[in-house]
């Protein structure tokens, strides 16, 4: 029997490590020392050093202390925010009177801007530098089509469709129909 098997373990080691990653991320975003962020939460340094090193397996109760500890939700702590490739929502049909659907829901510990990006002639093209590390951008078409992501893995858009990409590589805006409407939402890890 061929294929890959996924124990309990090698889920729990994952979610660890997106733990650790988050926390040391938050903590350093809330300028937190260890020690700082063990005395709000109850949690011990060492605990803490363990877990930001990905080498520890805490408890839901620990993780909940941490959060109340950063000002944060839980849920902050379990999800990496960081997509590893552009993750991408087609465009639902219109409704009949009215709907409302959320995209995504952008976790604390970090800036977010709104930018709106409109690009008159089909064919035109804007190029970016890449950002920060763990910069996130989140786009959503209005009105168009559009070609948008990193360098190495573009997606292609139209109308209604969403996107969520890491932003920390080179990428690109490029219009495929003339008259190209979309909103922008660029996250930072942390305050410039």
């Amino acid at each position: 029997m061929g294929g890959q098997h996924t124990t309990t373990t090698d889920t729990a080691r994952g979610v660890g490590a997106t733990v650790g990653a988050q926390v040391r991320r938050l903590r350093a975003f809330r300028d937190l020392s260890l020690a700082e962020l063990s005395r709000l939460s109850g949690v011990s340094r060492a605990t803490l050093s363990g877990i930001e090193s990905g080498r520890g397996n805490p408890t839901i109760e620990t993780i909940s202390a941490i959060a109340v500890a950063l000002r944060l939700p839980l849920g902050d702590l379990l999800v990496d925010v960081v997509p590893q490739t552009p993750v991408l929502q087609r465009g639902t049909a219109a409704p009949e009177k009215s709907k409302q659907e959320l995209l995504e829901r952008i976790g604390a510990g970090g800036l977010s801007e709104i930018w709106r990006v409109r690009i008159a002639e089909a064919g035109r093209r804007i190029d970016s530098p890449a950002h920060a590390k763990g910069t996130v951008e989140r786009i959503v078409v209005l009105r168009g089509a559009l070609r948008v992501g990193p360098v190495e893995a573009p997606v292609e858009l139209a109308e209604g469709d969403f996107v969520t990409f890491s932003a920390d590589a080179e990428h690109f805006y490029e219009a495929l129909r003339p008259g190209v409407d979309a909103v922008l939402v660029m996250t930072y890890p942390a305050a410039s």
